[in-house]
């Protein structure tokens, strides 16, 4: 009652998703890094090889 505060809990903060898509294709990549002058590095499954690639920042879109 006397000195009892109602503090609302801290809301934690939610990390960026590094899962994006390719805006040409729709298929399913991880954001890898930034490279800088607009260009990123992905990686990527295709038929259960796992290849890494660079693309334009512009080509990809959130998942």
């Amino acid at each position: 009652m006397f000195g009892k505060s109602k503090s609302k809990a801290a809301a934690t903060p939610t990390a960026p998703s590094d899962q994006y898509r390719l805006k040409a294709t729709g298929q399913r990549v991880t954001l890898l890094e930034h490279l800088g002058r607009g260009e990123v590095r992905i990686a990527m499954d295709t038929d259960r090889v796992c290849r890494d690639d660079i693309v334009s920042a512009r080509d990809i879109t959130p998942a």
